[in-house]
């Protein structure tokens, strides 16, 4: 056996609860808990590894070429100008021109650290061996470009416009824009994710709680969110079903025992002698108890675990019109159309739901039933009417789903058998109903879909 410690629990149990979870601390502490700042850390996160790779994608294929061109141009454009026999000294005053020509020997401007210069001076060096290109200092009138084609040729000087390729200023704003719609995209996202699940969250607490609503209100979202929502309804449908099914099940079972448990009670207080002439009646007591007791536990059970046939409406009649007949002692006709449809149905569970039908047509329908079949739509529908004296209108809607008191003028059962029946029939996708037909009698309706597989 696994030792216990002093509180209660055991030593493996306790090893299990201290045992340190395998994620870093760190990473634990720092992680948001909430959907919005998870949604925004994840946002965050996107839109900086696509602005590197847009950063990484315009260097490689605009800036890099542009610069390349750039320094075509410089080369093409000193090749092109002729310097002068003398060019003047960089301490001459600079005329009021665009272009300037200084000596070699000159030291104009310096190497600029600006990405898309540095990668034309490059490009400069590799298309002209020993060529050199230099920034001078800006001014409202322009930026000065210096370029020397080669060791010991004179310095070209030509005025541009300013260039301006943005600072950290540009940087600042560029990632604050990015910060604010991020934080914008992310209050939509969990705006449209979040208020619908907080209305979910307090239906779901009101059907724990066992308020279950007929209709939850329509709730708007993502269709994930709404996929959710019809779960949630039929998961609180179903919550209500099972909760009527149990009450159905523990008033049935106290309706139906409680006569016959009266009368064994009785005759156990009754002298030796009387007590032994009623064996016999206790022995049908025991056998009616023990019966009840099958009819709960077929109602629990329904007829699950059975796989379905397929077969025509015919091949299903005609076996279940013979026991009727040999069985219940019915006088019964039978009419259906020829050739229709084949149905799906299981074989076990459907001869329990006629089987109770019989019993109540022997009991109080007046020995006689008629059965019917045709086909309506996607459905064939079978019909059978008893000549009985039927059931009171107040009581037709309660067939099947509550314990009844008995209308037909027989002191027998509750309709725990009409349960059954409707929950077999349902099980595969049809339904039972009960009218009174014209004339007297009561009708019973089974559909079933065709070629429904269960």
């Amino acid at each position: 056996m696994r030792p216990k410690t002093a509180g209660g629990g055991s030593a493996g149990s306790r090893r299990e609860q201290s045992r340190p979870d395998s994620r870093p601390r760190l990473f634990r502490d720092k992680w948001p808990r909430t959907t919005l700042w998870r949604t925004v850390l994840l946002l965050a996160l996107l839109f900086l590894v696509s602005q590197g790779m847009v950063f990484v994608l315009y260097h490689r294929y605009v800036l890099d070429p542009a610069a390349r061109r750039f320094a075509e141009f410089l080369l093409q454009s000193y090749r092109a100008i002729p310097a002068p026999a003398t060019p003047p000294k960089p301490s001459a005053a600079p005329p009021p021109a665009t272009l300037r020509w200084l000596a070699s020997d000159a030291s104009p401007g310096t190497a600029s650290g600006n990405y898309f210069f540095a990668q034309s001076a490059r490009a400069i060096a590799r298309l002209a061996p020993g060529a050199t290109l230099r920034m001078g200092s800006g001014s409202p009138a322009g930026t000065w470009v210096w370029i020397r084609g080669g060791a010991g040729r004179p310095w070209l000087g030509m005025r541009v416009s300013p260039i301006n390729f943005g600072g950290s200023t540009f940087l600042l704003i560029r990632l604050m824009i990015i910060a604010l719609f991020t934080f914008l995209g992310a209050i939509l996202i969990v705006r449209q994710i979040n208020l619908p699940l907080l209305r979910l969250a307090e239906h779901a607490r009101s059907i724990g709680r066992g308020e279950v609503p007929e209709t939850l209100p329509s709730i708007s979202g993502p269709a994930e969110v709404q996929e959710l929502e019809q779960a949630i309804q039929r998961m609180a449908r179903d919550l209500h079903t099972l909760h009527e099914e149990r009450a159905i099940l523990l008033t049935g079972i106290s309706h139906e025992l409680r006569t016959p448990l009266s009368r064994l009670l009785l005759a156990l207080h009754l002298p030796d002698g009387p007590l032994l002439e009623q064996k016999e009646a206790m022995q049908v007591d025991v056998t009616e108890m023990d019966e009840i007791l099958d009819k709960f536990l077929a109602l629990v059970r329904s007829g699950q675990e059975e796989k379905s046939i397929v077969s025509s409406p015919e091949a299903l009649l005609a076996p279940m019109a013979e026991i009727g007949r040999e069985r219940y002692g019915l006088e019964i006709g039978m009419a259906t159309p020829p050739a229709l449809p084949r149905v799906a149905y299981r074989p076990m569970a459907m001869e329990r739901v006629f089987r109770n039908l019989f019993d109540n047509a022997a009991r109080y329908g007046g020995g006689r039933l008629e059965i019917t079949a045709h086909q309506e739509a996607a459905e064939i529908v079978f019909r059978l009417r008893d000549f009985g004296p039927g059931v009171p209108s107040a009581y037709l809607s309660l067939l099947g789903n509550t314990p009844l008191p008995n209308q037909r003028g027989v002191t027998h059962g509750s309709g725990i058998g009409l349960r059954i029946g409707q929950r077999i029939i349902a099980l595969q996708g049809g339904s039972l109903r009960f009218a009174n037909a014209q004339g007297g009698g009561l009708e019973v309706e089974i559909r079933l879909p065709l070629g429904t597989w269960r």
